[in-house]
């Protein structure tokens, strides 16, 4: 059986697809499977507890968060009336229970959607108005979109604006005349909200209800603020007036969601919000209605871990650009998207990796685009794309006005530093590395006459032996594929690396490599046991992650346990990390004895590791701050300090006697709010 007819509905059960009449519709990936689910099912009642159990499998989430699900799935089936239900029907304490007639078949969707719709096409002209032929979205290029030879450059910018410190979320008002922008001026100090008066030439810093602000923007004809800040790792939604700023901001409730970004005006008092609750799962637009606190979806994807972001409309409010980034595949997409019916009117493939990018409407019928470091003009009615060129550096954030004015945050950037200092870490190094950029990893070694340096050089990584002393490498490694460095056994004769998200051990005396996990693996972290004898790792499957064991002399694998994000050996036990953040102490027969520490977030970058009996844990909160910690294994005793998310960074190393750290800190920025003249010959 793979299709199932549902009132005017069908449902591929093998390809997870929902067809209306010859019309595929969009839905959340797990609003499919709680459907499918409840088809398998429709002889009978299907309880709360067992949608948790089977749909989502090895993940802890809340009733609400089922609840909000089967709402979703009846939206979908336009059967939102419960005390009449044509498709589901809820009974307390039994569960969800499908009702209608289904009839079955043993077609594939293929057998649904007629070929001839795969060629319709459509015009966007320049003033924005789209003619679609049918409802199908069409895909106007298989490969990447051409970029055209020839090339426009931006004229040199107007610094407005030069204070020390980084700035996000630039936001302008309608004439250009006021910005304001997230800042963080000093270590010290946290992300605070400002704004600038190009009139008066004067600066305020706006007094906010939370400390941690990340995204703010211009509503209600630039009489108001909104803004949304973090609190106990929960995002907060607040409007302000802009013009009296005595008046107490206000706080809209947004209990459906942990994290909330990059707020965009829509009319009659509602904003564009992009919404999750991790950064590991999917984020999508809402609708949210400031006045009734309520959310409605406007985007959608069938796969998971799809993330939109950084939305932006079109001067004549009819059109919605957006990227949409695919972490598992690690490609983006540029969305375009009619507001009226939030119709999916183009997809061009916008970048093959998951660099940093910005959006902004130069006029209804083109886009100014950023990537990384790299500025491009786009023609939405072709994905046709031209070179930018920004001298002497390029724009971090940038926004138009209605005047067409271009106002940007510009970098200015320093380079990273490579220090060593003592651990736990008080704040002060005592050696500097004078090492360039392309030292991605400089690790401690057993032998304390050399460090372990990987560098990345036109996309080729290079393993070496430095001796710092001298100042001098050896060349042990050259790779294609990306490389970093996972552990060394306690003699130092083995390397454990991952190489492509693969494991393989590097015999350092003979240059040997092993393969230890294979290309189907969907491998995480990995470290050495005490004896040298086996190597633990993580193993993702599906959303369930296994902790696997690799015996060396044997080359074999075993499953040791699952629902772990880190394991290993101390003493007689072990240490594991949970998919909750909670790090505890098991003993030989990996049953709990001890917690050892609460609240370690995966959604950002983190690293776990033991030495010298220390349980150190280093991660980055959700206000982007890094957070050090140690925690003595035998007498839970803890150590903290949190430092600015460009003091540290993920690539860091422990020596073997836990008293010293070499860590590489972020490239540090500075953004100059400038305006910037440009010309792309038709302006």
């Amino acid at each position: 059986m793979n299709l199932v007819s549902i009132g005017e509905f069908t449902v591929d059960l093998a390809e997870r697809r929902i067809f209306k009449a010859e019309t595929e519709l969009a839905a959340e990936p797990k609003v499919i499977e709680v459907l499918c689910y409840l088809i398998e099912h429709r002889e009978r009642f299907v309880s709360l507890s067992e949608l948790h159990d089977c749909v989502w499998v090895g993940r802890v989430v809340t009733d609400t968060a089922v609840r909000r699900t089967i709402s979703k799935l009846r939206i979908l089936l336009e059967d939102t009336d419960t005390d009449n239900a044509r498709y589901i029907k809820s009974q307390m304490k039994r569960g969800y229970q499908l009702v209608c007639p289904s009839t079955q078949s043993n077609h594939s969707a293929a057998a649904i959607v007629p070929t001839a719709s795969t060629n319709k096409t459509f015009n966007i002209r320049k003033s924005g108005y789209m003619a679609i032929s049918g409802l199908l979205l069409v895909l106007l290029f298989c490969g990447y979109s051409v970029v055209s030879k020839q090339s426009y450059k931006l004229n040199e910018a107007e610094a407005l604006l030069s204070v020390s410190g980084q700035k996000t979320s630039l936001a302008i008002t309608k004439d250009g005349s006021i910005q304001a922008f997230i800042g963080k001026v000093s270590a010290e100090r946290d992300w605070e909200l400002f704004i600038y008066d190009t009139r008066a030439g004067q600066l305020r810093k706006v007094e906010t209800p939370t400390k941690h602000l990340r995204y703010v923007n211009f509503i209600d004809n630039d009489t108001k603020l909104v803004y949304i800040g973090y609190e106990d790792a929960k995002a907060k939604l607040y409007t302000q007036s802009a013009t009296n700023f005595t008046e107490p901001a206000v706080l809209h409730p947004t209990e459906d969601f942990s994290f909330l970004f990059g707020p965009v005006e829509l009319p009659d008092n509602k904003l564009l919000l992009a919404a999750g609750n991790s950064l590991s799962d999917n984020i999508h637009y809402y609708k949210y209605d400031l006045v009734q606190h309520t959310f409605e979806q406007f985007t959608y994807s069938g796969k998971d871990i799809v993330q939109d972001a950084f939305a932006v409309v079109s001067p004549d409010q009819s059109l919605l650009a957006l990227g949409r980034a695919n972490l598992n595949e690690k490609n983006v997409k540029l969305h375009i998207y009619r507001l009226a019916d939030k119709e999916l009117v183009a997809e061009y493939p916008f970048q093959n990796d998951l660099k940093d990018f910005r959006l902004g409407w130069v006029d209804d019928a083109n886009l100014l685009a950023r990537t990384s470091a790299k500025h491009e003009l786009i023609q939405i009615n072709d994905g046709k794309r031209f070179d930018v060129l920004a001298e002497p550096g390029p724009m971090y954030e940038f926004r138009f006005s209605d005047k067409r004015e271009l106002f940007a945050l510009n970098y200015k950037v320093s380079s990273r530093g490579i220090y060593q200092a003592e651990w736990p870490f008080d704040g002060d190094f005592n050696k500097r590395f004078e090492l360039d950029d392309s030292v991605t990893e400089l690790v401690f070694s057993r032998d304390k006459t050399y460090l372990w340096l990987l560098e990345t050089v036109n996309d080729t990584s290079k393993l070496y032996k430095y001796f710092y002393a001298e100042n001098k490498r050896q060349l042990v490694m050259e790779s294609t594929k990306p490389l970093s460095i996972q552990d060394q056994n306690s003699d130092g004769s083995m390397l454990l690396l991952k190489r492509d998200d693969r494991l393989e051990l590097l015999d350092i005396n003979t240059g040997d490599t092993v393969i230890i996990s294979i290309a189907t693996q969907d491998v995480y972290t990995g470290n050495f046991s005490n004896s040298g004898q086996y190597v633990y790792f993580v193993e993702g499957i599906k959303a369930q992650k296994i902790i696997k064991k690799y015996d060396i002399a044997n080359k074999t694998q075993s499953h040791i346990i699952a629902g772990y994000r880190y394991f290993a050996e101390f003493e007689r036990g072990f240490v594991a990390a949970d998919a909750d953040g909670n790090v505890w102490l098991l003993n030989d027969e990996l049953n709990r004895e001890r917690l050892l520490y609460q609240g370690v977030l995966y959604d950002l970058n983190y690293q776990l590791s033991v030495q010298a009996g220390q349980l150190i844990i280093v991660y980055r909160s959700r206000v982007n701050d890094w957070v050090l910690s140690s925690v003595n294994i035998k007498t839970s005793e803890l150590w903290q300090k949190r430092l600015p998310q460009q003091d540290f960074s993920k690539n860091f190393s422990i020596d073997p006697s836990g008293k010293k750290i070499i860590f590489i800190t972020m490239k540090k920025e500075e953004n100059q709010l400038v305006r910037i003249g440009y010309n792309f010959g038709y302006n």
